[in-house]
């Protein structure tokens, strides 16, 4: 199940998941360059969704910051490449289940691991490039283990990473089968096309939940408009069934420029296929005093955002459809 998981994310059908879950807010503001141990520097108090900004709450939800020029998401290497629609979310999930897949598969080809108490180190070459090097020792009963990690312009799927981290986690000792791995690091540089961006913060995976579940807690700070956005407890999981994945997503998102909103999956979003973006499903971002934004997928062509404007409970403000392609 685990090989089954990261090959659907990482396909085209799976990356075009808009997983609105990424991020809600709207344009930002000032900051500083690259530094070590990025801090959100945006606006903390929750966000007041009115009809002027709902439908760039929920777009830049799906694209993880400003969308106000080609560089607004990570990997927009062109209009017709997979990163170009995938949002930050997504994109960094599915960069780091494959670092965490590549330990897995480290540690099970060590036959010397499984049973036995281990100090696992190995360097791992990207598929584009650069590589990263991991050190973990582990209880030969708990399986608990900790450890570090460096990248070294480690590539894959058009992303580039730098940094380091600590790792925690827990391993089966009889098949070397990773069960939950954390990840904490203090600046992480990711790099795709003329896209930077800094990460502060953890993400961890369970790989044991079903459904599978990934959690994130970090700050990021996008280094070409020097904006800093915040992902506080954000949790997607996904429930793969014939010909389709659905997608679930809960947690909070800090924009620097508007605030805070709570997200929810109202229904889950469903990708059919190969198809690019999802033929159903609804993702709620609730902002101060009761107002809410929500995305409503019409079909894997369009969609079209309605808000409570007022807090009073019913819809009063609808964009009407919107075609998928014109978010890009």
């Amino acid at each position: 199940m685990k090989n089954s998981f990261s090959r659907i994310i990482i396909r085209a059908s799976f990356l075009s998941v808009f997983l609105l879950a990424a991020i809600i807010g709207c344009s930002g503001g000032g900051g500083g360059g690259v530094s070590s141990g990025i801090n959100y520097t945006g606006i903390t108090s929750q966000a007041v969704i009115d009809e002027n900004n709902a439908v760039d709450i929920t777009v830049e939800t799906y694209a993880g910051g400003e969308i106000a020029s080609n560089l607004a998401v990570l990997g927009a290497v062109s209009e017709n490449s997979n990163s170009a629609q995938s949002p930050r979310f997504l994109n960094i999930a599915v960069y780091f289940q494959d670092v965490i897949l590549n330990i897995e598969g480290s540690v099970i080809q060590n036959t010397a691991y499984v049973g036995a108490v281990v100090s696992e180190s190995d360097a791992i070459s990207g598929g584009c490039g650069g590589n990263f090097s991991y050190n973990l020792t582990a209880d030969d009963q708990s399986g608990n283990f900790n450890g570090s990690l460096s990248f070294n312009n480690f590539c894959e799927q058009e992303f580039t990473a730098n940094g380091s981290m600590n790792l925690a986690g827990n391993i089966n000792v009889n098949t070397g089968g990773i069960n939950y791995f954390e990840m904490t690091f203090t600046d992480i540089v990711m790099t795709s096309g003329q896209e930077s961006i800094s990460m502060n913060g953890s993400i961890d995976l369970n790989l044991q939940s079903t459904p599978m579940r990934m959690t994130m807690s970090f700050v990021f700070q996008d280094n070409n408009l020097n904006k800093t956005y915040r992902y506080e407890d954000f949790v997607y999981e996904y429930a793969e069934g014939g010909g389709f994945v659905d997608i679930t997503v809960t947690g909070r998102f800090y924009h620097h420029d508007y605030g805070y909103v709570i997200l929810s999956t109202d229904s889950p979003l469903r990708f059919n296929g190969n198809d690019a973006w999802p033929s159903s499903g609804t993702i709620i971002a609730t902002g101060a005093s009761g107002t809410k934004a929500r995305l409503n997928v019409i079909n894997s062509s369009s969609f079209f955002v309605d808000a409570d404007t007022d807090g009073s409970g019913s819809y009063d403000y609808d964009s009407g459809s919107i075609a998928w392609p014109s978010i890009l």
